[in-house]
């Protein structure tokens, strides 16, 4: 066999071992095609009402209510996973924003949602990815976008909510539900981000920014 047989010979392989092309390489709408499109049958993190899978790498640092903080070794991520939007069925379209770095829907069978990405004063990058109900905040460099997208949506298509639980808690809690002023809904460009506000301006001000720092929490 010739030199450049055995060479297609062993890319070929070595597509069927790997499976399919490292997040790195992906464009967005790719990267957030593949979490769209995955399946979740293992959970790790049971809540009130909801479950869902948090991928290796990542790990719950804060948690009340339906409101959690969750780190990887170089990110902070805010969840919020609205319940009570879930079980009345809200949807709301939309709008997609001429001045954003990246803003698209998603939708999914029977999920939808958007992501909105803003370049911040420092060079960093305000990521708002809502998908099933469920919404993630988080300021990452460029070079990390599509990693975080990949942990984020992986995050957000496993939330599996019950229906039964919900109906019981929100029965007794509506009152305090009532009183939430975030919603998943709206971004940055129509309403303060809870998230922007918690952080110390040092984070986002700061005109140090290393692109050369990755996060390697990929997904399983």
């Amino acid at each position: 066999m010739d030199m450049k047989k055995r060479f297609i010979l062993a890319l070929f392989v070595c597509v069927l071992l790997c499976g399919c092309t490292p997040v790195q390489e992906m464009s967005i709408q790719e990267v957030i095609d593949n979490g769209t499109s995955r399946t979740v049958s293992v959970y790790n993190k049971y809540r009130k009402g909801y479950k869902y899978n948090l991928p290796k790498g990542l790990d719950v640092v804060h948690y009340i209510d339906y409101n959690e903080t969750v780190e990887s070794k170089d990110y902070t991520y805010y969840l919020y996973v609205d319940c009570v939007s879930y079980f009345n069925k809200v949807i709301e379209k939309y709008e997609v924003s001429e001045k954003a770095y990246v803003s698209m829907p998603i939708s999914y069978e029977d999920k939808y949602g958007y992501l909105e990405i803003n370049k911040l004063n420092n060079g960093k990058y305000f990521i708002e990815l809502m998908y099933n109900y469920a919404k993630i905040e988080v300021i990452v460099n460029k070079n990390d976008i599509n990693v975080t997208l990949a942990n984020g949506m992986s995050i957000l298509t496993s939330v599996d909510f019950d229906d039964n639980v919900l109906s019981t808690i929100l029965d007794e809690e509506v009152s305090r539900f009532g009183e939430s002023d975030f919603n998943i809904f709206e971004t940055t460009s129509t309403s303060n981000s809870q998230y922007m506000e918690a952080i110390d301006a040092d984070v986002y001000n700061n005109d140090n920014d290393d692109d050369n720092i990755h996060d390697s929490d990929l997904i399983n």
